[in-house]
């Protein structure tokens, strides 16, 4: 009886964990992913799209990637009270590439990878104390790393 009593204990428990990445799934903003342009992926993660540049965000990624499969891309930034950043790649047919929600106490510095479909402008934008501050750089893509093509060269 013990035993029956903890199996099914135990499968409650799985299920639970099964289910636990559909909750943290419930804020993932898919308008923000799934908009067309950078200005409309802007609008749906931040609000709004007036951004101002600023030299305080440091965005290190390479000028040249063989592949736009797996680009590392570096931001760090020192400026105040940073609540969210976003990558965003200027020519992928879905720009938003990544969007992320800080703590209070989190230090603004991050280290991903993205794909890039051909060459393009990759941007950084952090909301810090209530305004959009942006920093930006192209890479050259020799082989695509999404969307139609890929694995062909890109001219």
């Amino acid at each position: 009886m013990q035993r029956r009593l903890f199996v099914r204990r135990l499968g409650v428990a799985a299920a639970a964990l099964l289910l636990a990445p559909l909750q943290a799934l419930a804020n993932w903003n898919r308008r923000a992913f799934e908009s067309p342009a950078v200005e409309a992926a802007l609008i749906e993660a931040f609000g709004r799209s007036d951004t101002v540049k600023a030299l305080e965000i440091e965005l290190k990624l390479p000028t040249t990637a063989h592949q736009g499969e797996l680009v590392p891309v570096m931001v760090l930034t020192h400026l105040p009270k940073v609540s969210r950043l976003a990558l965003l790649v200027h020519e992928n047919p879905r720009p938003l590439a990544a969007l992320f929600e800080l703590g209070p106490n989190t230090l603004p510095e991050l280290a991903v990878r993205i794909r890039l479909s051909q060459s393009s402008e990759v941007s950084v934008v952090v909301e810090s104390d209530g305004q959009l501050f942006r920093n930006s750089q192209p890479v050259q893509v020799v082989l695509s790393g999404c969307g139609p093509g890929n694995g062909e060269a890109v001219s």
